[in-house]
């Protein structure tokens, strides 16, 4: 079974390399730089995510301003970079999930080659987890839903047993504390992620942290074009948590799991993700979508907190 899918996903690649060796060439191919790709869209992130720490908050109602500020008052700069920043999270998660494909692919995670996997594998979920992190940093709608959702999703495992969400389930709760803890994660987690990155190579013959010149050029021009053309702005206002957060844009690139919570039982997705065996199906998710469900845990939350303080549907 196994086989048979590498095959199957070594056919796709197969096709779409020829198919990019007609329209670009051999040597700027980007499915054969899939690896540095992914390091100059984190060289990108660590230039736009200085700039926007610079004139960013971290209170708790100054953390939306801050941002309201940054992106319209100098949308010439601080917006672009914004956006930038924003894409450049979903291109490097993309680019590094082909990249891990690629090599299950032509079978190249065995051997030697298993170190540099495991860590491969080590560094998407520690850039997912910091995607989802900076999202929060913003503390509009959209980051109301991603704390909310994450929390009670982190609930259902016993060692938390219902106790994150009672952080949330009023708006007074919400205290500056928890964006310093929020940047500190926010700026710790790149500097992991580059010390992975750097123990990644060191297995790799050959190793590269840089792409050929023309395609750093265009995807950073692909960047620029796409903050131009489709800005990223904060959604619905300032976080309210006793507000249901409605009519949000979802980020497929870095929310599918946090939409998996309220599909599918929570267990299912934490063993999904680490693998071992089902869980019993005693804790059932709304059947709502994703939003809706958000702010009914939330509401059941706020309703129910005198008697036991544990938001769960």
């Amino acid at each position: 079974m196994l086989t048979l899918l590498q095959k199957l996903v070594r056919w796709f690649f197969m096709r779409a390399e020829n198919l990019f060796n007609v329209a670009f060439g051999e040597k700027i191919n980007p499915f054969y730089h899939l690896g540095t790709i992914s390091f100059w869209q984190f060289w990108l992130l660590i230039g736009t995510g200085i700039y926007l720490y610079i004139f960013a908050d971290t209170g708790v109602h100054d953390a939306y301003q801050s941002v309201e500020r940054i992106t319209h008052k100098q949308w010439w700069a601080g917006g672009i970079m914004r956006s930038i920043h924003r894409y450049a999270t979903d291109g490097m998660i993309l680019t590094m999930l082909l990249h891990m494909l690629r090599h299950f692919a032509y079978d190249r995670y065995r051997g030697f080659r298993w170190f540099s996997w495991a860590t491969g594998v080590a560094l998407i979920w520690l850039v997912y987890a910091s995607g989802l992190n900076g999202f929060m940093l913003v503390w509009d709608k959209l980051a109301q839903f991603v704390v909310v959702a994450i929390a009670e999703w982190f609930d259902v495992l016993p060692m938390f047993n219902g106790t994150l969400i009672r952080n949330f389930i009023y708006q007074e709760n919400v205290t500056s504390r928890l964006f310093t803890l929020l940047a500190f994660i926010h700026l710790g987690a790149p500097l992991i992620a580059g010390v992975i990155a750097w123990v990644h190579v060191q297995r790799v013959p050959r190793a590269h942290i840089n792409p050929p010149r023309p395609i750093a050029i265009a995807f950073t021009l692909m960047f620029v074009v796409l903050a131009l053309v489709k800005p990223v702005v904060s959604q619905g206002g300032e976080a309210d948590m006793l507000v249901v957060p409605t009519n949000i844009a979802f980020d497929w690139f870095q929310m599918p799991v946090l939409a998996l919570v309220y599909v599918v039982n929570p267990l299912y997705v934490w063993f999904g993700i680490i693998g071992g065996p089902s869980p019993s199906a005693s804790t059932k998710p709304c059947s709502m979508p994703a939003c809706a469900m958000t702010s009914t845990c939330l509401t059941n939350a706020v309703t129910a907190a005198a008697a036991s303080a544990n938001a769960r549907c």
